[in-house]
């Protein structure tokens, strides 16, 4: 009997939903999921395991959550299965393992169309006064997500205009959704990259 060879054609997706802490990326990419049937890896899935083991910027906390997810993305290159993920990025923030966030993104986008995927780069923004109100919401308990309004005010100050510079990636989209709803930001996407 002849084996099957594995369609090396397969056209697949890989959604990144990126931008700064609480500006709503894993509830959009939920709402997202929920309407497309795309598979669901956010970036907490890999964070938290690392986060237990390991203490905050460290180095062993940075190499484990980078080696997971880069090791999902070659996975699910390899599978070539349709995905939404997330990331909290800020375009001057360099990891302990010396990747910058921008290096970082531009490995994802390559590990995606080396294997004939499309990879999309949704960068979410919205106004500080919002982020300040929405990280103190409760779904951001259930993962180990910053939830301290002082904390994050801090960071939006020290990052400067860090946090709303995009990713230097093909396939970008920028979407303000200050005052837009989850469902308003998914139905905006589906409609712009013709997804089915």
């Amino acid at each position: 009997m002849q084996k099957l060879k594995k369609s090396s054609n397969k056209k697949f997706t890989v959604i990144v939903f990126y931008g700064t802490f609480a500006v709503g990326k894993y509830t959009v990419a939920n709402e997202f999921q929920k309407r497309t049937g795309y598979k669901f890896f956010h970036n907490h899935n890999a964070y938290d395991i690392a986060r237990n083991l390991f203490e905050r910027d460290t180095i062993n906390l940075c190499r484990l959550y980078e080696n997971i997810n880069l090791m999902v993305f070659k996975e699910v290159a390899d599978a070539k299965i349709n995905v939404v993920t997330t990331h909290a990025f800020a375009s001057s923030y360099v990891s302990k393992t010396g990747v910058s966030d921008p290096a970082y993104m531009k490995k994802i986008e390559s590990i995606i169309t080396r294997a004939g995927g499309m990879a999309i780069f949704v960068h979410l923004k919205a106004d500080k006064n919002s982020l300040l109100k929405r990280v103190a919401g409760n779904s951001r308990k259930k993962f180990l997500k910053l939830q301290n309004p002082k904390l994050l005010k801090g960071i939006l100050e020290n990052v400067n205009k860090d946090w709303i510079t995009s990713a230097p990636v093909k396939n970008n989209f920028i979407i303000d959704n200050t005052k837009l709803s989850p469902k308003k930001v998914a139905d905006i996407i589906i409609k712009h990259f013709k997804i089915k």
